[in-house]
């Protein structure tokens, strides 16, 4: 099988055709959306802005087109592997008659998808009246894909997301000794870290809410434990060293279908998405001011991002820190007009750009170290839009939704790629019941309506210093199941919803460990 074919899923419900739209076309767009050229305040505004099809064949100075390769060959394979699960199977189920069934039937999974079923989970699957047999093993076929993605992840570092070191400095030279990131549960911003801004995944936090509603007394119970280690430990920098925690919120937008493709929490209203997920930022720093003192402020940053083309809109601080939804550059008109400048010239450029936002608005200028690491966070998103121009074309066909599956709970560090997987943070299902209906929704359209189950892999971490905290881990991720089955009863009894509990140790580069589950004791009732 060519794993560098393009690959897709079939188009979902939320998906229509889009009219091009002439206000894409203008020419010398500003940093602000105006096609006043003179507000940038370098070169005179008159950059030449080429075209999409000149910029895809030429070479931008701050692209990294090698990375982009090995991007693309991991994004096609995984995502291939998950893909080809339902054509595999059908086309195995079909064949029942041959000889030795269990054991053929493995033999040709593995040859064409590289995971091979239990003997118990072929047997249960084929007993099973026929639709609901192909769901069942549709589930487990998709986990079995997720457990070897969660190995390659962890034990190979495809991405080489462990090393942080480089990334660690950069921003400890802006003033920031941590980072979180807080983007929407939106399968189309799973890859915000890895590809849209090139950062390495061990260097953020990363936890995503449906609308980028993020829980704000978990997320200064964090900052907490952050500064305590930096007093205890000296991790990772002295308490007494003059660096900030950095939070940043992504929210989304898409350019060629607003009212339909934004985000879904707030109604595809981008202004409405945008100003919730400012909102918790203020509440975020609020709360830290107001429980520990200002002297115990953090640094708050607000993107969005622009899912037709990963492109992003940088809300740009000023001097004491604060962020406005007016002020902002964005990043596809900033590669374009820096196409054909030098390494100095387009890193001068970017720099020049961030202070002429604010200056045009009447505001102060970002502190200098913040601007450099604006600057070099742009730089590196111009690679993911190259990524899109080489590899989409410009813009993604699958502009809408088009996850394999959900995942809910804690971690999934492993999940790195757009529209792989609808991720959202939570404790407990009925704290985050609203990100879980929105998967919910999102899955009925994208397989419950082919016959498809919606496979939902449940994720808790554990502390392995702690004693006892793998047990607790355990029981709570078997409690979510439980939880999710009761739920959404109409979707579980005809085996539309097909569950995977695991478990993870965080302090190490371990990959995820498999729970039986809900359905493994059905298999086992039913094979007894």
């Amino acid at each position: 099988m060519n794993r560098l074919k393009k690959s897709h899923r079939q188009k979902s419900l939320f998906w229509r055709p889009i009219a091009p739209n002439p206000q894409w076309q203008k020419e010398n767009p500003t940093a602000h959306g105006s096609t006043e050229t003179e507000s940038f305040g370098y070169n005179g505004g008159n950059a030449e802005v080429k075209t999409s099809s000149a910029m895809m064949t030429g070479i931008h100075a701050l692209v990294n087109e090698r990375q982009n390769q090995w991007l693309r060959e991991y994004e096609v394979d995984i995502k291939s592997r998950f893909d080809d699960i339902e054509p595999v199977l059908k086309d195995i189920l079909a064949q029942q008659s041959q000889p030795s069934f269990v054991s053929w039937a493995n033999q040709q999974l593995f040859a064409k998808l590289g995971v091979s079923l239990t003997e118990q989970d072929w047997q249960s699957g084929v007993q099973l009246q026929s639709q609901k047999g192909f769901q069942f093993l549709y589930g487990k076929t998709l986990f079995a894909q997720f457990m070897r993605m969660s190995e390659d992840f962890f034990v190979n570092d495809p991405l080489l997301g462990q090393r942080k070191h480089e990334a660690e400095r950069i921003f400890k030279e802006a003033g920031f000794h941590a980072v979180g990131i807080a983007p929407c549960a939106d399968g189309r911003l799973a890859h915000i870290l890895s590809y849209v801004l090139r950062l390495p995944y061990a260097l953020a936090r990363r936890k995503a809410h449906a609308g980028v509603m993020f829980d704000v007394s978990e997320s200064v119970r964090n900052w907490v434990f952050i500064e305590h280690t930096r007093f205890r430990e000296g991790e990772p920098n002295l308490a007494d060293e003059p660096t900030r925690y950095l939070k940043i919120a992504v929210y989304h937008f898409s350019k060629a279908d607003p009212t339909h493709q934004g985000c879904a929490a707030h109604g595809s209203d981008d202004h409405k998405a945008a100003q919730a997920a400012l909102q918790k930022l203020k509440d975020f720093k609020q709360a830290i001011e107001n429980r520990f003192g200002c002297g115990s402020t953090v640094q708050t940053l607000l993107l969005g991002l622009n899912t037709d083309d990963d492109s992003m809109k940088v809300h740009i601080p000023n001097a004491s820190g604060e962020v406005c939804l007016d002020r902002y550059v964005e990043t596809e008109q900033l590669y374009q007009i820096t196409a054909s400048l030098s390494d100095t010239e387009a890193k001068q450029t970017l720099e020049n750009a961030i202070l002429a936002c604010n200056q045009a608005l009447g505001s102060t200028a970002p502190q200098p170290e913040l601007v450099k690491l604006l600057s070099w966070l742009i730089g590196n998103n111009f690679s993911q839009i190259a990524y899109v121009n080489q590899y989409e074309n410009g813009c993604y066909s699958d502009i809408g939704h088009a996850e394999r599956f959900i995942g809910i709970g804690n971690g999934f560090e492993e999940v790195q790629l757009r529209n792989l997987s609808y991720y959202s943070f939570l404790d407990t299902v009925e704290e985050g019941v609203n990100d879980v209906d929105v998967g919910i929704k999102i899955f009925k359209g994208l397989n419950v309506k082919k016959g498809l189950p919606i496979p939902i892999i449940i994720r808790c971490d554990y502390d392995g210093r702690v004693p006892g905290s793998k047990d607790r881990a355990e029981a709570k991720a078997l409690r979510i199941e439980k939880a999710l089955h009761n739920r959404y009863q109409e979707l579980s009894a005809p085996g539309l919803l097909q569950t995977l509990p695991t478990l993870r140790d965080f302090t190490s580069c371990k990959p995820a460990e498999k729970l039986p589950g809900l359905a493994d004791l059905s298999a086992k009732q039913r094979t007894a």
